[in-house]
């Protein structure tokens, strides 16, 4: 487990972690799930998963801690916790056009106008998760506050994502999907959460490129 310095300053990795080698075979199918929380999501997705890896990075550092021990005692190989912040630590372990899929799950809102530029999904942050994805690559983003829903579905269709149910439309629930600790609580009670599903499209939009624009020039891969 990687643990981020107090003083929020960068990870020291120099290269890319070599993702093969510390997941194996799953590594082909890398995704990332910001904000892990009580870690819900991120255990049900790697015991439901096999095929595929996960990482996921909690700010909290007791969170991080207890996820990561959940995961040990289930001997849930596919699953890496780091704690630390996803803006700065994204950039520097995965290569662009690395990731599967990206799961955003009920982030904080930022209710003030001055933080508004710490939310996941101001025009920087999006640009920079759409450029991590691989072609075809998945954005699932959730969130139980309907006017930070509708900003960022604006947001991240302007920053180039394809939206899979339709401009400015949110998603219904898949079948298949794997409910958070907090969404488990709103499917018993009926409380609405807006989804978003956003694909990244076949060629890198514009808007991406410099945010990602040197990250093949860091270094050859290095194990975790």
């Amino acid at each position: 487990m990687i643990f981020q310095g107090e003083d929020n300053g960068a990870l020291p990795l120099d290269r890319y972690p070599d993702w093969g080698a510390h997941f194996g075979a799953a590594a082909s199918e890398l995704e990332l799930e910001i904000g892990s929380g009580h870690g819900g999501f991120a255990l049900a997705f790697a015991r439901l998963r096999p095929d595929s890896a996960l990482v996921a990075i909690e700010q909290r550092q007791k969170f991080a801690r207890e996820v990561a021990s959940k995961g040990a005692q289930r001997g849930l190989q596919n699953l890496l916790v780091l704690q630390g912040d996803a803006r700065i630590m994204a950039p520097r372990l995965f290569r662009a056009g690395s990731l599967a899929a990206v799961h955003v799950h009920f982030p904080d809102p930022w209710w003030k106008r001055r933080h508004f530029t710490r939310r996941l999904v101001d025009d920087r942050m999006s640009a920079l998760l759409l450029g991590l994805l691989r072609p075809g690559g998945l954005l699932d983003f959730r969130t139980d506050v309907e006017n930070y829903a509708r900003g960022a579905v604006e947001r991240l269709e302007e920053v180039g994502f394809e939206n899979e149910a339709g401009p400015g439309r949110f998603s219904e629930r898949p079948e298949d999907e794997i409910p958070s600790t907090r969404e488990k609580r709103y499917l018993a009670s009926g409380q609405p959460v807006w989804r978003l599903r956003m694909r990244r499209r076949q060629l890198l939009h514009r808007v991406a490129e410099p945010l990602l624009r040197g990250q093949e020039d860091v270094g050859a891969a290095e194990p975790i």
